[in-house]
């Protein structure tokens, strides 16, 4: 069977202008909102964009704050120690302490007392055991020397604070036999610890 073009020519080429004006308006009508779906995105990526610049910012400015403030910190304890070695020799020009060196003996101590003696061993003090000394350097009194400084007064309170009987202890004697002992007057020490015996 033959085709007739004559009739088929016309009807094939508006059917394929048919599907290609639908074709173009397809896409006429799909590219404006193409655009806008592009532009969208654009637009949030631009907005985290500036928001992770501004976490960026923002993060540096709190490194650059801690960093001051570490050393504002770093300098106020270079001042705070400072101050207080300057208070503790105050205190001891106060109460007569002078400020020469422990010559700390320790065979004249051994042989005062017939055994091994610890620099700044507190337990060296008639009346006080391992926990009183435990419970003198938590209120900062750590050696002969800070000891010998520390008033009476002060003692009892540390003893009573800890709720023990100041009378077994006697810490009005402790601040002089420090003294004793930081000074390194073994002898004299000893001999006043036999006339003296406490409990300790």
């Amino acid at each position: 069977m033959e085709i007739n073009w004559m009739i088929a020519g016309p009807v094939l080429a508006g059917i394929l202008g048919i599907v290609i004006g639908y074709l173009m308006g397809y896409a006429t009508k799909k590219s404006p909102d193409s655009k806008k779906e592009l532009e969208a995105w654009e637009n949030k990526y631009e907005a985290k964009n500036r928001e992770l610049n501004t976490s960026l910012e923002k993060r540096k400015e709190l490194e650059n704050t801690i960093s001051n403030l570490q050393t504002r910190l770093s300098n106020v304890e270079s001042e705070l120690a400072s101050s207080k070695s300057k208070l503790n020799a105050v205190q001891n020009i106060a109460s007569g302490t002078t400020e020469t060196p422990n010559n700390f003996r320790s065979e004249e101590a051994k042989a005062a007392y017939g055994q091994d003696v610890i620099q700044d061993d507190l337990t060296i003090v008639e009346g006080i055991n391992i926990e009183i000394a435990s419970l003198l350097k938590q209120n900062g009194i750590n050696t002969w020397k800070e000891l010998s400084t520390t008033s009476a007064e002060r003692c009892r309170e540390i003893l009573t604070g800890s709720g023990r009987a100041t009378d077994a202890h006697q810490p009005a004697t402790w601040p002089d036999q420090a003294r004793l002992a930081y000074e390194g007057k073994w002898e004299e020490l000893r001999e006043w610890q036999n006339k003296h015996k406490v409990v300790a």
